[in-house]
C-alpha cells in the first residue's frame, strides 16, 4: 500500500487521464447515451406524435434555463478549480472546494426545482396550457442533476471522465425504460378506456384519434417522469461509488499540501467563476425558451386556413388551436436529430477545460497550444461530415426515423438548415469550455446575448410571415450559431496567441465533409431511381447504404488531401499503431 501511495505521490500534478483519455470515455459514453436516447426518443416521437412531442419539448425548454441558473456553470467552476489546486499541489483545497460546493449545489437544487414546479404555472401562458403536466413531472430532474452535477465536476477537476460517462449512462437507460415504458402504458390506458367507457382522462371522445389526442398531454409527462427518475439513479451511483472508492487523492499528498484557503475564499472563487459561466450557458439556453415561446406565439397569429392550405393532409385531426403545438412538435423532430452531433462534441470540451485550466494555472505555453488546436480539430473532423450529411439526407434519415408520420415531411426543409448548423454548433461548447479554462468566462456571456438577440429577432420576423411559418425558426439558429463560433474562435486564438492553420483545421475537413455530403445524395438518388420501390425497408437500406458510402468517401478524401496530420492521429486510443500504417501509405 505504501509503494502505491509513493507512485501516486510521484504522479502528482500529471494524474488522472490524459486529453484525449478523458475526451474518448466521454465521448463512447456520449455515443452510448444518444444510442439509447435514440432508442428512446424515436418511439417515442411515434407514440406520443407531433402533439405530445410539443409538450415534450416546451417542458424541456423550460428545465434547461431553470437547471442553467441552478448549477450549470457551477461544475465547469469546480472542475477547473479542483484542476488548478491539484496542478499545484493544494490537495486539500482540491477536496474544500468539492465540499462547498456541495452544499452550493444542494441549496440551489432545492430552489431550481420549486422554481420550475411554481413557475410553470406562469409559463403555459406562453405555451399550450395542457404543457403544465411534463412541466411537473420534469422537475425534480432540476435537484437530482444538481447534485449529479457536484460529483462530476469535481471527478472531471480530477481528470477522471470515467465517473460522468457511467452515470449519463444509468441515467439514459432509466430515462428509456421508464419513461418509455409509461408513455406506452398511458396511451394503452387511453385505448382501453375509450373502448370500454369512450372516455380518455377525463374527457369524453368519440374515435380512438380523440383518445390519442386527450391522452398526449399524460403521455408527455410520462416520459420526462421517466427522465428524472432516471437522473436519481445517476445520482444514486456517484454517491455510492464516491463512497466505496473515494477520489484517490492520498494521505501522503494530504500531508503535504498546504492548509486549504477558507470556506468564505473557495465560495468567492466558485462564484466569480461559476456566475459568468451559468450566464453564458443560460442565454444559450433561452435560445430554446425563445423558441417555445416566439414559434408558437407567432404561429398563433397566421390564419389557420392559410397553414392548412400550405400543409394540407399533414395536419389532419389537428384542430385549430393546436396547429402552432403541432408545427412546434414537428420542428424538435429535426432538433433532436441536430442535437446528436454537438452533445458529442461536447465531451472534448469537458476534457479540455481541466487540462487547459491546469495548463494555464502553471503557464505551459505548449499544452496550452495543442489542447485547443487538438479540440478544435476533432470537433471540425466530427461536425463537418456529420452536418453536411445530415444535410443532404435530411429527408431519407427523416422517413428512415419517423415512417409515415407527418413530422417527416414538415421537419425536411429545417432539417436541412440544421444539418448546415452542426459545423457551427459542434464549436459552440468546446470553445466555451476553453474560453473558460483560460479566464475569459465572461466572453461567451456577452457573445450569447448578442446571439439570442439575433435569433429573437429573425425569429419574431420569419416565422409571422405565413409562406415561411416554422421554416423560419431554424435560419435564427444558424445566424446566432455563426456569429458565436466566428467570434469566439477569433478571441480564443488572440487570448492564446495562436496563429491557426486554416487550411488543415478548416479547408480541409470541409472539402471532404462536402464531398461526403455529395456522396451520400447520389448514391441515394441513384438506387432510388434504379429500384423503384415504395417500401420502407428498401428505402431504410438505401439510406443505410448512402450513409456507409458517404463515411467512406470522407475516410478516403480525408487521407488523400492529408487533411489530417499524424499528431492528430496519436491523439487517438492506439494512435501509434494508427499512425505507422498510415506512415506507410504516405497517407499522413
Amino acid at each position: 500500500m505504501a509503494e502505491t501511495n509513493k507512485i501516486k505521490k510521484k504522479r502528482g500534478g500529471s494524474r488522472g487521464q490524459s486529453l484525449v483519455e478523458g475526451a474518448a470515455i466521454l465521448t463512447f459514453g456520449t455515443i452510448l447515451v444518444k444510442i439509447i436516447g435514440a432508442i428512446f426518443k424515436i418511439p417515442l416521437g411515434n407514440v406520443i406524435g407531433e402533439a405530445g412531442m410539443g409538450y415534450f419539448s416546451a417542458a424541456y425548454a423550460l428545465y434547461l434555463p431553470v437547471y442553467t441558473l441552478s448549477a450549470a456553470g457551477f461544475p465547469s467552476a469546480l472542475s477547473r478549480q479542483v484542476a488548478e489546486n491539484i496542478a499545484m499541489g493544494r490537495y486539500k483545497d482540491a477536496r474544500k472546494v468539492h465540499r462547498v460546493a456541495q452544499r452550493v449545489f444542494l441549496i440551489t437544487g432545492i430552489l431550481g426545482f420549486l422554481a420550475m414546479a411554481g413557475g410553470g404555472f406562469i409559463y403555459i401562458h406562453f405555451v399550450d396550457p395542457d404543457s403544465i403536466y411534463s412541466v411537473l413531472a420534469m422537475s425534480p430532474s432540476v435537484f437530482f442533476c444538481c447534485m449529479m452535477a457536484s460529483y462530476r465536476g469535481y471527478y472531471e477537476g480530477l481528470r477522471n471522465m470515467t465517473p460522468t460517462a457511467a452515470s449519463q449512462v444509468i441515467e439514459a437507460l432509466g430515462k428509456l425504460f421508464i419513461g418509455l415504458g409509461l408513455a406506452v402504458g398511458i396511451m394503452k390506458y387511453g385505448e382501453y378506456t375509450f373502448h370500454t367507457s369512450l372516455t380518455a382522462y377525463g374527457a369524453t371522445v368519440n374515435t380512438l384519434e380523440e383518445a390519442h389526442i386527450a391522452s398526449y398531454p399524460y403521455a408527455a409527462a410520462g416520459s420526462l417522469a421517466g427522465i428524472a427518475l432516471g437522473s436519481l439513479f445517476g445520482l444514486g451511483y456517484l454517491i455510492v461509488r464516491h463512497q466505496r472508492l473515494g477520489d484517490e487523492i492520498t494521505e501522503e499528498e494530504l500531508a503535504g499540501s498546504p492548509a486549504p484557503h477558507s470556506a468564505g475564499e473557495i465560495l468567492r472563487n466558485f462564484f466569480t467563476i461559476g456566475i459568468p459561466i451559468a450566464m453564458g450557458v443560460l442565454v444559450l439556453n433561452v435560445t430554446q425558451i425563445i423558441d417555445a415561446i416566439t414559434i408558437q406565439n407567432r404561429l398563433d397569429g397566421i390564419d389557420p386556413q392559410i397553414l392548412r392550405g400550405i400543409y394540407g393532409s399533414l395536419l389532419q385531426g389537428v384542430t385549430d388551436e393546436k396547429i402552432p403545438n403541432f408545427l412546434y412538435g414537428a420542428y424538435n423532430f429535426g432538433i433532436n436529430l441536430y442535437n446528436l452531433v454537438p452533445y458529442i462534441t461536447q465531451a472534448l470540451g469537458v476534457s479540455a477545460l481541466p487540462t487547459l485550466a491546469a495548463a494555464w494555472a502553471v503557464h505551459r505555453k505548449s499544452k496550452i497550444h495543442s489542447s485547443i488546436n487538438s479540440v478544435i480539430k476533432l470537433s471540425v473532423l466530427i461536425g463537418f461530415p456529420s452536418g453536411l450529411g445530415i444535410c443532404a439526407l435530411a429527408g431519407p434519415i427523416l422517413e428512415l426515423l419517423y415512417p409515415g408520420k407527418p413530422a417527416a415531411v414538415i421537419a425536411v426543409p429545417m432539417l436541412r438548415v440544421l444539418g448546415v448548423m452542426v459545423l457551427f454548433g459542434a464549436l459552440v461548447t468546446p470553445i466555451n469550455s476553453m474560453l473558460q479554462a483560460v479566464g475569459r468566462q465572461k466572453v461567451p456571456v456577452y457573445l450569447m446575448l448578442i446571439g439570442a438577440s439575433i435569433k429573437l429577432l429573425m425569429n419574431f420576423t420569419l416565422v409571422g410571415i405565413p409562406e415561411i411559418n416554422i421554416k423560419g425558426a431554424p435560419v435564427g439558429s444558424i445566424s446566432c450559431y455563426i456569429f458565436i463560433v466566428v467570434v469566439s474562435l477569433l478571441i480564443l486564438y488572440r487570448r492564446a496567441k495562436i496563429k491557426p492553420d486554416i487550411v488543415t483545421t478548416y479547408l480541409k475537413p470541409l472539402l471532404a465533409a462536402g464531398l461526403c455530403a455529395l456522396a451520400a445524395w447520389s448514391v441515394n438518388g441513384l438506387l432510388t431511381s434504379m429500384l423503384h420501390s415504395s417500401s420502407r425497408t428498401v428505402g431504410a437500406l438505401i439510406t443505410v447504404v448512402s450513409i456507409a458510402a458517404a463515411m467512406a468517401v470522407y475516410a478516403a478524401v480525408i487521407l488523400l488531401i492529408k487533411g489530417v496530420t499524424k499528431e492528430d492521429i496519436l491523439m487517438l486510443p492506439k494512435g501509434e499503431k494508427f499512425a505507422k500504417v498510415l506512415e506507410k501509405r504516405n497517407l499522413i
